[in-house]
């Protein structure tokens, strides 16, 4: 099949997850609607093969053109939906028989007690890091954060699913380095 990578193709790989049941229905139907949506801006020539797309353009030109309508929540969930299809698509594509979709649990909204979160907090040696998130799941992408004329910030390793409390964390620590002008 010349356009097997197309976007129409990924659409229907997430409706056949769905109907053989390989992942829940709601799921699919979500990944599906977010790579539907996204993915409706692309030229036909873009189109034919999603797996060579580079996600963090097409989601920058989604929010140019139609960013108004989302909040930068519901655009991160888009992106992280989209990844996960494209990404599941690709490897069902290099090995059909062998495939086995990407599945996350979801996290409880439940609040720990105080000793099973202690128990459960991994041991760094450096202090460095208190990510409780599984490295998977962090953005490989690097962000370009241009702060002034000739330079800018690169931001790298942000979980997909960052919420508006660590961006708040991780802005409290930018600002603790800031000098006063």
């Amino acid at each position: 099949m010349s356009n097997e990578r197309s976007r129409a193709n990924l659409l229907e790989f997430l409706k056949y997850l769905a109907d053989k049941g390989l992942i829940a229905k709601n799921t699919a139907n979500a990944r599906r609607a977010a790579a539907g949506k996204v993915l409706q801006i692309l030229s036909d020539e873009e189109a034919h093969d999603v797996t060579k797309l580079n996600l963090d353009e097409v989601m920058s030109r989604f929010q140019n053109l139609e960013g108004k309508g989302y909040t930068p929540a519901s655009l991160a969930t888009y992106r992280a939906r989209i990844k996960t299809a494209v990404d599941d698509f690709e490897n069902y594509l290099e090995n059909p028989l062998g495939f086995k979709p990407t599945v996350r649990r979801r996290e409880s909204n439940k609040p720990k007690s105080a000793t099973s979160a202690r128990r459960e907090q991994p041991k760094s040696s450096s202090g460095a890091s208190h990510s409780n998130t599984a490295p998977q799941l962090m953005s490989k992408s690097i962000v370009p954060v241009p702060i002034r004329q000739a330079t800018t910030v690169y931001i790298q390793g942000l979980p997909f699913d960052l919420s508006e409390a660590e961006a708040d964390r991780i802005a409290n620590v930018i600002r603790a380095m800031a000098t006063p002008v």
